[in-house]
């Protein structure tokens, strides 16, 4: 026996479900179709819309919200509570400017499209389908009389059901067909998950991709704190400035490693360093990418919207446990040792205020001691420099004469 949670009773469109707890408005419109007992598809869909031409299942919401809404009486369903709990427009507009965002909701208020576009359908394995949770399904058939799609299930992205931590199963079928059809939930025979192959981002970006459904969160103002963390991480370009860009090649072979190839294929393949330009100043407005590189950088989202992290330049650090060593590098040497120009070692002392320790080197050359040796003493004494990692085999030996001859207590 279906039980019936809400019915409204109007003049065309009766029996008109109240959507469920965090429902997706296509769940909605399917139920309908089952209690309107139409055979065909295409009778409920004039019903719906009055023969105008409308498309519906889309991750986007589009007109069709309003022109619904618009056949209830008055006070039965805000477009505002439709659009804010039961779409999944406040995922993909998360990182839009209050403008736009501003825009985008009075269109849909309006009965127009949003003029969101360049939405991604496809899963990491590059395939298309709706949704489901199997522990969900059966919660919500005891608890309701039937199962029904969650609108959160539906992101691309999300591996995991939030509330139950298992993978969701996927029902092929293409989005741009649902506008043709219902496909209720309870027409799909449950089927079990397996956690076998979970890895361990999912848990992670389920997460996060939920924060940025259900909660409040804005790009903050005057800095990002991804683009702090990843820099702190050493995926910056190896270039000293004042405003450091992240590295396109450090970032994608992170990716790779983290994720594995179907994420890779899809996110970060043709990854670009003004993709990541944009990233750096919250310029981009579709979230995987953010989400993505957030995790994989080891945030929450409470840490990526919180207040602004520090900074610590991977070179500078490199450049200090150098110096604290106090041996004497060659400029080249200590150049090669850090895997940049000598040219930049000038730069980063610059840009941090470090004494250039490797000119120390070069100070008061007026003198010089000329020693001969054998072959097998030469090899020896260029072995122990290579052994103490000093360089240069002149830097090893004036470091050992001098510390031969400094006073006790100071070598």
């Amino acid at each position: 026996m279906c039980v019936c949670t809400a019915v409204d009773f109007i003049p065309m469109l009766t029996y008109f479900p109240t959507p469920l707890p965090g429902e997706w408005w296509y769940s909605v419109l399917c139920r309908y179709h089952v209690r309107s007992g139409h055979s065909k598809y295409a009778t409920t869909i004039n019903e719906l819309y009055g023969g105008r031409p409308m498309v519906h299942g889309r991750l986007i919401p589009g007109g069709d919200c309003a022109a619904i809404l618009s056949s209830l009486p008055p006070g039965v369903l805000s477009i505002d509570d439709v659009l804010a709990n039961h779409t999944l427009l406040p995922y993909y507009t998360r990182f839009f400017t209050a403008d736009k965002k501003r825009q985008v909701w009075e269109a849909l208020r309006a009965g127009r499209g949003s003029g969101i576009t360049s939405v991604r359908t496809q899963m990491p394995d590059g395939t298309e389908g709706l949704k489901y949770c199997p522990a969900c399904y059966h919660s919500d058939t005891t608890r309701y009389g039937e199962p029904y799609w969650h609108r959160e299930h539906q992101i691309p992205l999300l591996p995991l059901c939030p509330t139950h931590k298992v993978p969701l199963v996927v029902v092929p079928v293409k989005f741009a067909r649902l506008s043709e059809m219902f496909l209720p939930l309870a027409s799909v025979r449950c089927q079990k998950t397996t956690t076998e192959d979970t890895k361990p981002w999912e848990e992670p970006l389920t997460d996060m991709l939920m924060a940025l459904l259900c909660q409040d969160h804005v790009p903050t103002v005057g800095y990002n704190n991804l683009y702090i963390t990843l820099l702190n991480a050493g995926c910056g370009t190896d270039k000293i400035s004042q405003q450091q860009a992240l590295n396109v090649i450090k970032i994608q072979k992170t990716a790779r490693e983290y994720y594995g190839e179907q994420i890779y294929e899809q996110y970060f393949a043709k990854l670009s360093a003004t993709i990541l330009a944009r990233l750096s100043n919250w310029k981009l407005s579709s979230p995987e990418r953010y989400a993505l590189l957030a995790v994989m950088a080891g945030l929450d989202a409470d840490t990526l919207f919180g207040p602004t992290l520090d900074t610590t330049d991977p070179l500078l650090q490199e450049l200090l446990c150098y110096k604290e060593t106090g041996v004497v590098y060659g400029k080249s040497d200590l150049a090669t040792k850090m895997g940049i120009q000598p040219g930049q070692l000038d730069s980063l002392a610059k840009k941090y205020q470090v004494k250039p320790f490797w000119r120390q080197i070069r100070q008061d050359r007026n003198r010089c001691i000329r020693l001969l040796l054998t072959d097998s003493e030469y090899e020896a004494i260029q072995n122990a420099a290579k052994k103490s990692d000093y360089g240069q085999l002149s830097v090893f030996a004036r470091t050992i004469l001098l510390s031969a001859i400094a006073p006790k207590g100071e070598k």
